[in-house]
């Protein structure tokens, strides 16, 4: 038996495995305490544990419960700021802060924002109101999140550019309702058979597809996208998917987003979650390093030996079924799914979003889709008055959103992500530099 025996100053040795999980025990903490001693504080008037909860949970203004949680988000954003800029570079604990504790607030401030809202608008998160109405909000921006993280996998990482990615989207809320609809299947079964028919759809998609390259592939996936777009709308399927008027399907109870919306609000975000570290995990794997081979140059890989063609056929199916899960969540969230969700629409939207946000980045595709859902909210049915000239953005959406495009693009080469990446890069090598030239002086 040998024996280690460890010097009392020596670092801790904590693996980089064990750093996101130490975070993620300390990120259930700090949402346990508020929800504990809320309902501490409602315990004398509801009888048990859980009721009590609810009680705090639910009450109007939601003042303990949001004053906690900002002052949680306040201590958490100090530890970052100063494991960053102060801490030791060896230490396990800021070496963790440094990599996951933005991730980490960021988190913490959208499982907070309901209850934020609440408190700043004297309004309840489980009832009608402003809280109640900002989580619908918040609700489509994780849905599209979630898409456009799914699409800058397969554009982003994989380098496949596709303008077919409506159609898992779309694919999913319609298999997911009409099961539910026109077989009466149960919730969970609906969603594996929606997750697994896109699943089975992108690996017909690849094999038959990836044999054609750049734009002949982006035709092709394109088209592909609108036969079901088609069929979807045609009169003849119109007692199955109630063609261009779509369909509505009840659900359960405690997914119902008009009666549960907070319950709701947090499996789609949840859902957003698994999908980014889902993502997060491949591409700082091996085979994301390959995926990332491929994307800058694929004749290389194929010389190095590596099967490209499964790769990306890997990456097609992983998005197809990220997109497959969301367009699930839309159909849950409408009770209902029209031939609008299989639009090119669908498509356009997280392109745009991981290009504002930054191509090949894990943080892009999510500012991307926030930025172009609160931008859409605050101006689209807004009416710009100057003198005599009266400019109505709701009907010139479009045409305002290219432009707000064009110049985002302007200030942000890289997208938002990867330009300001650039930008730290460029100020941190100089500051390297002297710290290594002063070393070798001293």
């Amino acid at each position: 038996m040998t024996a280690t025996i460890t010097h009392p100053g020596a670092r801790s040795t904590t693996g980089p495995a064990a750093r996101p999980l130490t975070l993620a025990g300390l990120l259930a903490v700090l949402v346990l305490i508020p929800l504990l001693l809320a309902a501490l504080s409602a315990e004398s008037e509801s009888a048990g544990l859980a009721a009590a909860v609810q009680a705090g949970v639910c009450a109007r203004g939601a003042g303990p419960l949001a004053a906690l949680f900002a002052a949680e988000a306040v201590l958490l954003a100090g530890a970052t700021a100063a494991a960053y800029f102060l801490g030791s570079r060896r230490h396990w604990a800021a070496v963790t802060l440094r990599q996951y504790g933005w991730l980490a607030l960021s988190l913490l401030a959208l499982i907070a924002a309901p209850f934020l809202i609440a408190w700043q608008t004297d309004s309840s998160v489980c009832v009608r109101g402003q809280a109640f109405f900002w989580q619908s909000i918040f609700i489509e921006a994780f849905i599209l999140a979630s898409l456009a993280i799914s699409y800058n996998l397969v554009f982003g990482f994989a380098g496949v550019l596709s303008f077919g990615h409506a159609a898992f989207f779309g694919l999913g809320a319609y298999t997911v309702g009409l099961l539910m609809l026109h077989l009466e299947w149960p919730l969970l079964p609906a969603v594996i058979a929606a997750l697994l028919i896109s699943l089975l759809t992108g690996l017909l998609v690849s094999v038959v597809a990836l044999r054609i390259h750049g734009l002949y592939f982006a035709i092709f996936t394109l088209t592909f996208a609108e036969i079901f777009y088609v069929l979807a709308q045609n009169r003849i399927m119109a007692d199955i998917t109630g063609a261009e008027d779509g369909f509505t399907f009840a659900v359960p109870d405690w997914i119902n987003a008009t009666q549960n919306r907070l319950t709701f609000y947090y499996l789609a975000l949840l859902f957003l979650v698994i999908c980014y570290l889902l993502v997060r995990q491949l591409m700082n794997s091996p085979a994301g390093r390959v995926l990332h081979a491929i994307r800058d140059n694929e004749n290389r890989a194929l010389s190095l030996g590596f099967n490209t063609f499964a790769y990306k056929t890997m990456a097609i199916v992983l998005g197809g079924v990220l997109a497959s899960g969301a367009g699930v969540l839309r159909a849950l969230l409408n009770k209902g799914a029209s031939p609008n969700v299989l639009s090119s629409t669908f498509t356009i939207d997280p392109l745009l979003m991981t290009l504002i946000g930054g191509v090949g980045t894990f943080n892009g595709p999510v500012i991307g889709a926030f930025l172009l859902r609160m931008v859409e909210y605050a101006l689209r049915d807004s009416v710009i008055t100057l003198g005599s000239f009266e400019l109505n953005i709701g009907e010139h959406w479009f045409l305002i959103l290219g432009t707000l495009f064009i110049l985002i693009v302007i200030a942000f080469p890289s997208g938002i992500t990867g330009t300001l990446r650039d930008w730290w890069r460029s100020r941190r090598q100089p500051l390297q530099k002297r710290a290594a030239a002063a070393g070798r002086d001293h």
